[in-house]
């Protein structure tokens, strides 16, 4: 069981995530500011883990915050790892102008792809356990 401990200081939220008697590292993230549904379940471990690792790959996550099935991937990171996915926002090219041209320069055809610095990419929501294979976590 994951149990998850949250403190506030000056705008930024500190999370410590305890899982199977193991301590993980502190995870410092900022509030959520996503375009897209907050998540509402807990992160996990695992999650919270991935997506460190994506966001120190250089992986990024383009979706939309009209796509349902964006809103379920988000779901699988959870509250707290969500606000670490780097997620780049497609359409709203008025308010993100340079996400919007980063989704027209890496070819999206679908919400939500997945896309690593290579050039290896995934179409469609994804398992936390296959982001971590795909990526090279596991």
């Amino acid at each position: 069981m994951l149990e998850v401990m949250r403190w506030s200081q000056a705008g930024s939220v500190a999370v410590i995530a305890l899982g199977l008697g193991v301590l993980s590292p502190t995870v410092l993230a900022q509030e959520w500011t996503g375009n897209i549904k907050q998540p509402q379940q807990a992160s996990t471990a695992k999650a919270l883990n991935l997506s460190e690792h994506l966001s120190r790959i250089g992986a990024r996550f383009f979706g939309a915050w009209t796509c349902p099935a964006c809103v379920r991937q988000m779901e699988l990171f959870g509250k707290q790892a969500a606000v670490l996915v780097p997620y780049v926002e497609c359409r709203m090219p008025e308010q993100r102008p340079n996400e919007a041209a980063a989704c027209r320069e890496a070819e999206v055809r679908a919400y939500p792809t997945w896309l690593l610095p290579d050039g290896q990419r995934k179409e469609g929501v994804q398992s936390i356990d296959e982001l971590s294979r795909w990526s090279d976590l596991d």
